[in-house]
């Protein structure tokens, strides 16, 4: 009985150093994702105020480096531009992209990882009611997390991810996407 438990443990901690490396892809990569977007908002504008509370599709490109220093620990940065759509109807409507910049740190363990990020946002509003166009920008600190597969050099990873904006009471995306590692 001893014999029976005591191999296949030998096995599994001997298989551990490669599992851990597995999915690991360090260096430079690149991506893009397409989600889902949400905004909620109160904006006044002197003599008139509307709310936004919509939903929809946007799309972000994005490039980083994974250091890939530690078995099983991800750490990296990550910058993207993105486009959250535009929010509103009738005769007032809003759209929203920002540029963004991250501290990226995974778990990866095999091919399976989850990650988390936190960096800063600079973001560009554009709202339009009815004959009057008013333009601002805001900076944010932006939080996400998330999950990835990753085969060879190719990866998929599901995220969600928020800003923190002055201007807007909530701001976040839900999204898919692809990554290549060179």
């Amino acid at each position: 009985m001893k014999k029976l438990i005591t191999a296949p443990l030998f096995f599994i901690l001997g298989s551990l150093p490669l599992v851990s490396w597995a999915g690991s892809e360090s260096g430079l990569y690149v991506g893009g994702s397409i989600g889902q977007s949400s905004a909620e908002a109160d904006f006044d504008l002197g003599n008139s105020s509307f709310n936004v509370d919509d939903d929809d599709n946007g799309y972000k490109i994005f490039f980083g480096y994974n250091f890939g220093v530690l078995p099983l620990l991800d750490l990296g940065i990550e910058a993207d531009y993105r486009d959250y759509g535009t929010f509103g109807g009738d005769n007032v409507e809003t759209s929203i992209d920002s540029s963004e910049l991250f501290g990226v740190v995974g778990l990866t363990l095999g091919p399976f990882g989850l990650f988390g990020k936190i960096g800063y946002s600079d973001t560009s509003l554009e709202t339009g009611f009815s004959n009057l166009d008013v333009n601002s920008s805001d900076s944010a600190t932006a939080y996400g997390i998330g999950a990835k597969l990753s085969v060879g050099p190719f990866g998929i990873r599901a995220e969600y991810e928020t800003l923190d904006l002055d201007a807007v009471d909530d701001l976040n995306m839900i999204s898919i996407g692809a990554t290549y590692t060179f």
